[in-house]
C-alpha cells in the first residue's frame, strides 16, 4: 500500500513522494486499481441486485463501479493509513475503518436501501473484497505484462 507524506500541503513533499516508486510500481498500482474496480463493481452489482430483489428496493446498479472506485482510492492510496495513525489505540481499527467506508459509500450511493440492508451489503462485500476480489484480480494481472 502506498503511504502519502504527512504534509500534503508541501509541494516538495509531494514531489519527493512521487519519485519514491519506480514507473513499474506506479503502473502496477494503477492497473490493480482499475482491475479491482472492474471486478469489484461486477461483484457489487450482483450483490446489490440480489439484495434489492430480495427486499423489494429500487436501486441504480450502475453506481456500483463508482462506489468501488472511490473505496479503492481511499484504501489503496493510504487515506485509511493516515486515519489509522490517529486511531492506533482503538482495537480492530484495521477492520472497522474499511467497513465504515464501505457502509458510508453504499448508503450514500444507494440511498434507497434501508440502513440494515446497506450494512449487510457492506459486511458481505467487505469480506468479498478481502478474499475473493484480490484473488480474481491477481489471476487477471498475470496476463498483463509489466516489464518496466
Amino acid at each position: 500500500m502506498v503511504e502519502f507524506p504527512s504534509n500534503l500541503l508541501d509541494p516538495q513533499a509531494i514531489l519527493d513522494f512521487a519519485n519514491t516508486g519506480t514507473a513499474g510500481s506506479w503502473l502496477a498500482l494503477g492497473i490493480n486499481t482499475i482491475l479491482s474496480t472492474i471486478v469489484g463493481g461486477i461483484v457489487l452489482i450482483l450483490l446489490v441486485e440480489t439484495f434489492s430483489h430480495k427486499f423489494g428496493e429500487s436501486i441504480k446498479p450502475q453506481n456500483s463501479f463508482l462506489v468501488v472506485l472511490i473505496a479503492n482510492v481511499i484504501t489503496n492510496f493510504g487515506v485509511l493509513g493516515l486515519l489509522g495513525g490517529f486511531l492506533a489505540g482503538v482495537p480492530y481499527v484495521i477492520i472497522l475503518l474499511p467497513l465504515i467506508v464501505w457502509f458510508a459509500l453504499i448508503k450514500v450511493f444507494f440511498a434507497q436501501m434501508k440502513i440494515l440492508h446497506a450494512f449487510m451489503v457492506a459486511v458481505v462485500f467487505f469480506m468479498l473484497s478481502m478474499l475473493v476480489i484480490p484473488f480474481i484480480t491477481s489471476i487477471i494481472m498475470g496476463f498483463i505484462p509489466l516489464g518496466l
